[in-house]
């Protein structure tokens, strides 16, 4: 049976910088207006190991990542993407489940890719990169893109 849509939260909650990284940090929860603080420490923990993914394809990828952290009923995904060769997603999706709400794995790797509350941030997303970096290839604006973040209920 599909459950009725029901509106979530999608709040940015900051830039972090990690291992020369810029990683824009999203929030959706269906629990309250932002996924826990513990969600966010173990996702944010795992960045590392997460961002070493984007050496497997010998493109460029210039060091700007997107986190969304999705806590829904059954435990949190993290979801991370980066652009590469100018106009590509690379995307790995994580899932710790509430029986061990610490511990990320890779889901991706069973052909899932997000759900309709994370393509929102990705849409949004989508269209700053076209905006302050694709449009003005000559002298692309990163730091407006960064600056450039999404809040509302969707």
């Amino acid at each position: 049976m599909i459950s009725e849509y029901k509106i979530r939260p999608i709040r940015f909650l900051k830039i972090i910088e990690h291992d020369e990284w810029k990683v824009k940090l999203y929030s959706i929860s269906c629990k309250s207006e932002k996924v826990s603080d513990e969600s966010v420490f173990h996702a944010v923990s795992n960045l590392s190991h997460w961002l070493v993914k984007s050496k497997i394809y010998p493109l460029d990828t210039y060091k700007i990542a997107t986190l969304i952290i999705h806590e829904w009923r059954g435990g949190c995904f993290a979801v991370i993407n980066w652009w590469i060769d100018q106009n590509m997603l690379q995307q790995f999706v994580y899932l710790a489940t509430n029986k061990k709400p610490t511990k990320f794995k890779l889901y991706s790797d069973r052909g899932i890719m997000t759900c309709v509350w994370e393509l929102a941030v990705l849409w949004f997303e989508r269209n700053a990169w076209v905006k302050h970096v694709l449009c003005k290839s000559e002298n692309p604006d990163i730091d407006a893109y960064l600056i450039e973040q999404l809040n509302g209920d969707f």
